[in-house]
């Protein structure tokens, strides 16, 4: 019964519409183990402790596109009778429904720390047994599959079948404030062929017309939502443009270009709209290109750029009591993140040549500096600065014909933590087997209500309002 009052708040149903509140985490996984100490050494060891059963799934299904290291929004469903809650990523970019099974181990960290599924606990459960188990990019789950109803808002989806996880190795799970996965792309790609969610709804004609549609709302503290079996109109302005499905697996579809200015970085490329990042990933040459063209700077750059400014003159004077590289970047504090220990003993390496050659110290710092730029370049996570994003170029991306522009302010990532702001580059690279492929994730569907058309096979997008 008071499940039912929640969700019965939480959601409104009208003429074959279903409307849910998207929930807006304050940090992803990946911002989460950046700005908390004590979480990044629980989930590094959990990582170490869990590698000999992450490596016994590397044969499992793979979905390529996806780690959840930047997944936002999240739905309240049930599942069971009498319903259990559970909060899961409505993902359009895999096809399985999957929580934590009670069943889980007691040394699982990421079963402990989330909510988890009993079947002795529901009237409904139906024994299926499948193994289940799945591979993504940062981690990996298995389990197996079972049937039971599904409550997504007032809407009672019988017979569905799930997986149970019992196994979640990698960090990803243990950083996520979320409890599963409830992915909403097409049943080619399903594991074990379990039909997903919104297939079954469809089937059981709980919906008037075959689709759903997100709006993202961006703003701090804000919440969106997800609606099925149609659109909201409060939430978008103008008409639709659709484009239609060229793959049936993710909701695929073809970017006619993205450009910045008269550059350009794609040209009929493969796209897939996916609510289950918060970025806008693309092959890892072109999105250096963009960073670069935007002037976002790699994170170890970045780091390593506070680390001269900071430490230069401090690191030169212990290269001169003879301290090595190790024991002078520990006592500064920089080894107890791996990418900043890394940055520091180069930093080390390059004084300790200076010095051999007798050179000044402004000579050394504008090595030191020089050392910076030399690192990783920026197609991982990449920073910009904050006071610049008036001045920074506008991202063009033209589909079916039709431009949609992404301002500095859709496409930067402002993260606020200890009191201090950063700015993330919203473009990140990511190289899949079947590619290449843009994935176009909170960043483009923060601006534009998107429609994903089940019946019509097509994705359709709006301004958001």
């Amino acid at each position: 019964m008071l499940f039912s009052l929640v969700l019965a708040l939480c959601a409104l149903k009208s003429e074959g519409i279903v409307k849910l509140k998207l929930n807006k985490l304050p940090q992803t996984a990946r911002q989460a183990l950046k700005t908390d100490q004590k979480l990044r050494t629980l989930a590094s060891d959990y990582d170490e402790f869990s590698s000999r059963s992450r490596a016994s799934l590397q044969g499992a299904h793979p979905v390529s596109v996806h780690n959840f290291m930047d997944a936002q929004y999240f739905i309240e469903i049930g599942i069971g009778n009498p319903a259990q809650t559970f909060k899961v990523v409505p993902d359009t970019g895999s096809s399985n429904l999957w929580v934590p099974s009670s069943h889980c181990p007691i040394w699982e960290l990421p079963c402990d720390l989330h909510k988890k599924y009993d079947a002795s606990k529901s009237s409904d459960y139906i024994k299926n047994g499948t193994v289940f188990s799945i591979q993504y990019g940062s981690g990996a789950c298995s389990g197996f599959i079972s049937q039971d109803t599904v409550t997504v808002g007032d809407i009672k989806v019988s017979e569905q079948l799930f997986a149970e996880v019992t196994k979640e190795p990698g960090v990803a799970f243990v950083a996520a404030k979320f409890d599963g996965i409830m992915g909403l792309a097409f049943d080619t790609i399903a594991v074990t062929g379990a039909p997903p969610v919104f297939y079954n709804m469809v089937d059981q004609n709980q919906l008037d017309e075959p689709s759903f549609a997100f709006y993202l709302n961006r703003k701090v503290g804000g919440d969106g939502e997800l609606v099925f079996g149609g659109v909201d109109p409060d939430h978008y302005t103008g008409d639709f443009t659709y484009v239609p499905l060229t793959n049936k697996t993710y909701w695929e579809f073809q970017m006619d270009s993205l450009s910045i200015g008269s550059d350009s970085y794609c040209s009929d490329c493969r796209a897939i709209a996916d609510s289950g990042t918060s970025l806008l990933a693309g092959p890892t040459a072109e999105i250096k290109k963009i960073n670069d063209k935007i002037g976002a700077v790699g994170v170890i750059e970045a780091q390593c750029d506070q680390l001269v400014e900071k430490f230069a003159d401090k690191i030169i004077d212990m290269v001169l009591a003879k301290v090595d590289a190790e024991k002078i970047c520990t006592t500064l504090g920089q080894c107890n993140n791996p990418l900043t220990c890394y940055a520091c003993e180069g930093l080390v390496n390059i004084a300790k040549n200076e010095l051999d050659k007798q050179s000044s110290r402004d000579t050394i710092k504008t090595e030191m500096e020089k050392i910076c730029k030399a690192l990783p370049a920026s197609t991982g996570e990449a920073t910009v600065d904050c006071n610049k994003l008036d001045s920074m170029p506008n991202v063009d991306i033209v589909l079916a014909g039709k431009t949609f522009t992404l301002t500095p302010k859709d496409y930067v990532l402002q993260v606020s933590a200890a009191g201090e702001t950063e700015c993330i580059s919203g473009f990140m690279g990511i190289d899949v087997p079947a590619g290449p492929l843009w994935i176009l994730g909170d960043v483009f569907m923060g601006p534009y209500y998107t429609k994903f058309d089940f019946g019509n096979e097509q994705v359709g997008f709006a301004k958001a309002a």
